[in-house]
């Protein structure tokens, strides 16, 4: 449904695709363009790129228009397709996601560039059953196996809208939503059930899967290590050879996923981990101002702090994360009605007090270390979106963070809601999961809706 290189950063990413299938190498070569002649002909004859995040402006949908792709696609040599690789805003990401998707380009090759586009997005859209069976594990950990409990918070994370259009897009955010949510799951199953090699293993692998995803992967860090030395605490009764095995199990998951990737970056004169890197920079820090611009983007600006970076008219929490979490399509330019927002604000606030209430309730059963996990990974992860936007901000670059970027903790989302369903009675259960999904379902017709009026009425 969405058009060519209608999501965000998509050109940049099916750029990082093609090079890596075509050329079979890594992209940011600074001596070539950032992209092939075929994909700038398809975005100019589409017009894409004028009608990227610019409302008045339409993609090219007459006849015309195709008849002339097709007849200059027919000339392209196999040079059009691989004369791009430069530098693009994707092209410093990892490449696990990428050496997946350009299997599908392969598979594709005999189709023009835009039935390879959508071959890369059914390969992408896969990752979302991943989210929501990661989903489904991490709250059947917590909740008893409810199956119940399991669907309504595994369905939300597959139906909230923006984890849908994200996932069905080229974007690495996709499999990112994958690895987290199995990550979460298996955190707490180490938790849960106890350290062993084999869920040790399994854990820092993952983990140093989502790193090789995406820079935001090094957030789980801290909190598997959290994991890692509570796991150990806990089963130093069973025996020190165990212990010891365990942990060099989670080394050898660690060093076998992230440390091959440092080795082959080395050997490609690349740097492993540049988004870390440029987000530490080399701009003067004032550790005021970043303290300030935090305070300022969740809560009202104090008499004596200076105005945000961010120059925000409002809580930036709510434009920020709320607004473009629940709803921003295309290149964010896509939007419901300011009055949609408050409304889902409202309902994003009382889950959440729900969800609180009831772990306030059951805090003598519930397992500390599990909400310390928790509060490591999505405190890592906020700290490290604040401090890249922060960066970006004192460099003179525009704002950074938008809503998708949360979407790592959807699994954190859909057990608060499967928490809020839990808290009615037995037999209304079932009403309220209908509900619950029923509405999202709603909601993503809506959005479909919103798409189609921007680019096809």
């Amino acid at each position: 449904m969405t058009p060519l290189f209608q999501a965000p950063d998509e050109n940049s990413h099916f750029a990082y695709v093609q090079t890596l299938a075509e050329r079979f190498e890594l992209p940011g070569s600074p001596a070539r363009p950032t992209a092939s002649t075929e994909q700038n002909v398809a975005a100019a004859v589409s017009n894409a790129d004028q009608a990227a995040a610019q409302l008045p402006v339409r993609m090219e949908w007459s006849a015309r228009a195709y008849d002339r792709w097709r007849v200059r696609a027919a000339t392209f040599t196999h040079a059009a397709r691989a004369n791009g690789g430069g530098a693009n805003p994707a092209s410093t990401n990892p490449p696990l996601y990428y050496l997946g998707e350009a299997a599908a380009y392969r598979l594709a090759q005999g189709g023009d560039l835009f039935t390879r586009v959508l071959f890369l997005r059914l390969a992408s859209v896969l990752w979302l059953l991943g989210t929501v069976v990661g989903v489904w594990l991490l709250v059947g950990e917590l909740l008893g196996r409810d199956r119940l409990l399991q669907l309504v918070a595994a369905g939300t994370a597959g139906l909230l809208p923006m984890v849908a259009f994200v996932s069905a897009s080229i974007n690495p955010d996709a499999m990112l939503y994958a690895c987290w949510s199995f990550a979460l799951w298996l955190g707490v199953l180490v938790l849960q059930r106890g350290l062993t090699p084999a869920r040790g293993a399994a854990l820092f692998a993952v983990v140093g899967l989502t790193c090789v995803v995406k820079a935001t992967g090094y957030a789980l860090l801290p909190g598997a290590m959290l994991v890692l030395a509570v796991g150990w605490w806990r089963a130093r009764g069973e025996g020190d050879r165990r212990n010891s095995r365990a942990v060099v199990a989670a080394a050898v998951g660690l060093v076998a996923t992230l440390g091959v990737w440092f080795v082959l970056a080395r050997l490609l004169d690349r740097a492993a981990a540049a988004q870390v890197a440029d987000a530490a920079g080399h701009a003067r820090t004032n550790l005021r101002e970043f303290v300030s611009y935090v305070w300022q983007f969740y809560l009202p600006r104090l008499p004596f702090m200076n105005r945000s970076l961010l120059h925000s008219d409002g809580l930036a929490v709510y434009k920020v994360w709320l607004e473009t979490g629940w709803g921003a399509f295309g290149w964010l330019e896509i939007r419901f009605p300011s009055w949609v927002y408050a409304a889902l604000t409202a309902i994003t606030a009382a889950v959440a007090l729900v969800a609180l209430a009831g772990l306030w309730r059951a805090r003598r059963t519930v397992d500390l270390a599990v909400v310390l996990f928790f509060a490591a990974a999505a405190a890592a992860l906020l700290l490290g979106l604040h401090w890249t936007e922060y960066r970006l901000l004192r460099s003179g670059a525009g704002p950074f963070n938008v809503g998708r970027y949360l979407f790592p903790l959807v699994g954190l989302g859909g057990l608060a809601v499967a928490q809020t369903v839990r808290t009615l009675r037995p037999a209304a259960r079932p009403v309220g999961a209908a509900a619950v999904l029923s509405s999202l379902l709603v909601l993503n017709l809506f959005s479909m809706a919103l798409v189609v009026e921007r680019f096809y009425a």
